[in-house]
């Protein structure tokens, strides 16, 4: 690999100049611009020394006009020399790929990458986001060293003035919305007043202001200045691999959490034109040294005596920064991340959150789905992805790989499975329409079968699977879940947007959740078979193995156990999460950890503040929330109280009454769903609008749930518990799905039109 290729211009090397220097100070944020241009930079490199003038005149020129510390020309030349560095990183970055530091095919780092491309306008908004970036950098640099100015009283200051420059490759959004009975597929013109807020693309919101160390993108360090404690130490450390059967929840109540978390949210990594960012040598033998790192590189080291990588010889787990955007108003200021799918609960994992997608899932007949058909089931099956090896780690090429509305849907059998039933279901829904109503066009059958769907996944969520996890009682105190027929709850003054710390941290907990292995379970329930979990990421084949396996996966999932919502957590995740043909995967709690680290989540002492607990000043402040045992690991593990991440404080604290999370986390998630339907227009049960349901229409959605979804989208799958999301038990038995009283079917006839509507 030739280093002469890296530093072919002065550019590249300023710009890793300044990285570095960044690196050094970047608690701070101040630096010595005389010792950087004068001492370092020369000292690094002959190369160096011509840009001594460039730097210089940047830095420490005095503006032409009395305008104030921040003049429109200062502004103008750090745009300028943030678009340069900009540029210079995506250079360096393609370089580093043609010299060979990139990502091998089935590797546990190229499955992480769930694309390993990036659509146009994503690409381009997260550049836009990076030079806004590294003029927001450069900015502070010069005034914190030229002026008393302190970082937290620039970062302050960008908080209450918008600061942008017209040169910046970013325009405030702005869109035209008509008036419509649909929701749009991106998101967009939910809100009329703000139809930027909940779209595809938007940036995670914020309760709690961000760390980074310099208040910009710095990865956070620990008070004193050190580093916070190592990620997967923390993990092997405090989320033991011990995971414990759940008494209550089932498989399918574990997995429903999945499908809500990606019909809401998804970040995406950093990557290349050329694929996925290698941040390890080889096959995580050794973090790769920082003059072969990308700038976007954040890895994971791994203890020489971690007791499980150390048998493979594992030193280093690859981790990329996400993808981050700039904010609607396209005004400097710290990162924010990108959600690529809409913020609403819109069933965007089965249609799609762009509009090309979104056709292409379509069968333009009879406002059905795509689906594919087997010549052993009479029900349909999803259509095959364009591109099998890309999309999919499988063995042979005939085994299924599938395309939907989200790209994950291939992360395991039992998560394909869930999309497969609400294929089914729309296209189900959509033939009893076309029934019903024989002169409707394809495009409005689409469109109301799509709504039915949409309002039964917000009706299981709320009225099945929130009560039952996080307690009935607090969500109907905090108004989360509505207790009427209607509701008039919509407020154009809330922003349902994804909060950053909800996606990357808090409901990140319902990891421990996870199972060791898939249960099937054949008709006959004379026995069970258990398949490994990590044997089936990215390989959904096990829905297809037999004539009956997909039923015998919906069985299988309705019988399991999900595990304990605990910091005991399941080797199969911890330590082979996304493993493919290899002895060893990814540890997604040490990831989880990272993630938020990466996203600038404040601590875990500031979200209890923050949620109404009193400020901890010492580790045993935290007594009255967590265990004596789990407060003296985190001492063990954390220099200061105020070290401690969210998702590692949240995990150790107690569940609360009829919960599965504790008290600060129990805070950050029902924030979010009420903010998910309170700020949603279109939410199934709102009342006087024009798109409304009608009392009868809501009174049959109001029958929908999770086990008339099994029954009326399996083959033979005759027996269900009522309480699907609950295991069987002498008050919660099976029941027969013919039996009405206890699994009560939706009757469509109420949307039956009359011939002049």
């Amino acid at each position: 690999m030739g280093v002469s290729n890296l530093l072919s211009d002065k550019y590249s090397v300023v710009y890793i100049a300044v990285l570095l220097c960044v690196l050094v100070t970047g608690t701070s944020g101040c630096l010595d611009w005389d010792f950087l241009t004068e001492g370092l930079f020369p000292s690094l490199c002959p190369i160096l020394s011509g840009t001594t003038s460039f730097m210089k005149d940047l830095f420490t020129a005095e503006s032409k006009h009395d305008e104030g510390p921040i003049t429109k020309e200062l502004v103008t030349e750090c745009v300028k020399c943030g678009r340069e560095l900009t540029k210079s990183a995506s250079q360096r970055g393609k370089q580093l790929v043609k010299n060979g530091v990139c990502l091998d095919h089935c590797t546990p780092a190229m499955h992480h990458f769930f694309s390993a491309s990036l659509p146009a306008d994503v690409k381009k908004a997260s550049e836009a986001s990076q030079e806004i970036l590294m003029a927001t950098k450069m900015l502070q640099v010069k005034l914190c060293s030229s002026s008393t100015v302190t970082p937290n009283t620039f970062m302050s200051f960008l908080e209450n003035q918008v600061i942008r420059h017209d040169s910046i490759a970013c325009r405030p959004f702005s869109v035209r919305c008509g008036s419509t009975r649909y929701r749009s597929i991106d998101g967009t013109c939910n809100n009329l007043e703000r139809p930027a807020w909940g779209r595809r693309g938007a940036p995670f919101t914020r309760i709690a202001t961000p760390r980074y160390a310099d208040g910009i993108y710095s990865m956070p360090g620990a008070k004193s200045g050190r580093a916070l404690p190592n990620p997967r130490l923390l993990s092997t450390r405090l989320f033991t691999d011990a995971p414990v059967p759940s008494r209550v929840h089932n498989y399918l109540s574990m997995q429903w959490g999945q499908f809500v978390t990606h019909d809401m949210s998804l970040q995406i990594m950093e990557v290349t034109d050329d694929g996925g960012i290698q941040c390890c040598i080889g096959d995580g033998v050794d973090v790769l040294p920082p003059e072969w790192q990308n700038d976007k590189c954040i890895p994971i080291s791994v203890p020489e005596d971690d007791p499980f990588y150390r048998y493979f010889g594992v030193k280093c787990l690859n981790f990329v920064r996400s993808i981050t955007t700039p904010r609607d108003d396209c005004s400097l200021g710290h990162a924010e991340q990108m959600n690529t799918v809409t913020s609403f609960l819109d069933g965007s994992t089965i249609y799609g959150s762009d509009k090309k997608l979104a056709s292409k899932l379509r069968s333009k007949r009879g406002g059905r789905l795509k689906e594919e058909y087997k010549e052993y089931n009479k029900r349909g099956f999803l259509p095959t992805a364009d591109d099998k090896k890309a999309s999919c780690d499988l063995r042979n090429v005939s085994e299924p790989c599938y395309l939907a509305g989200d790209g994950r849907i291939n992360q395991t059998p039992t998560l394909a499975m869930l999309h497969t039933l609400f294929l089914r279901e729309h296209n189900r829904v959509a033939d009893i329409l076309s029934t019903l109503n024989p002169l409707w066009t394809d495009e409005k059958l689409y469109q109301e079968a799509r709504r039915i769907v949409i309002a039964e996944i917000q009706h299981i969520t709320y009225q099945e699977w929130l009560p039952l996890n996080f307690g009935e009682t607090y969500l109907r105190y905090y108004r989360i879940i509505p207790s009427t027929l209607y509701s008039n709850d919509y407020n154009e003054d809330v922003n349902p947007g994804v909060i950053n710390s909800f996606s990357s941290a808090a409901f990140r907990f319902l990891h421990s959740a996870v199972p060791d292995t898939i249960m099937t379970c054949p008709s006959n329930y004379y026995a069970a078979y258990t398949h490994r979990l990590s044997d089936h990421y990215q390989n959904p084949s096990l829905l297809e193995s037999s004539t009956e396996s997909f039923d015998d996966v919906v069985r299988g999932i309705l019988l399991q156990s999900a595990a304990e919502s605990d910091p005991y957590c399941s080797g199969q995740i911890s330590n082979l999460l996304f493993k493919s043909r290899n002895a060893w995967g990814l540890d997604l709690i040490a990831m989880d950890i990272q993630r938020g680290r990466d996203h600038g989540i404040a601590s875990y002492n500031d979200y209890r503040e923050i949620c109404g607990l009193r400020r901890a000043y010492t580790f045993q402040d935290l007594s009255g929330e967590i265990s004596q045992d789990r407060i003296y690991a985190l001492s063990q593990m954390y220099e200061c109280v105020d070290d401690v991440d969210l998702f590692v404080g949240g995990s150790m604290e107690r569940a609360v009454q009829g919960s599965i999370l504790g008290h600060t986390f129990q805070c950050i998630v029902g924030e979010q769903f009420y903010r998910t339907r309170v700020g949603d227009r279109f939410f199934y049960d709102n009342s006087e609008m024009i798109h409304s349901f009608s009392p009868e229409q809501l009174q049959q959605l109001k029958k929908a749930s999770i086990a008339r979804l099994i029954c009326d989208n399996t083959e033979h799958v005759h027996y269900v518990q009522s309480r699907a999301f609950e295991l069987e038990t002498q008050w919660n038995p099976k029941v027969r799905c013919d039996d009405t009283g206890a699994v009560p079917r939706v009757d469509f006839t109420a949307w039956k039109s009359s011939l002049f509507d």
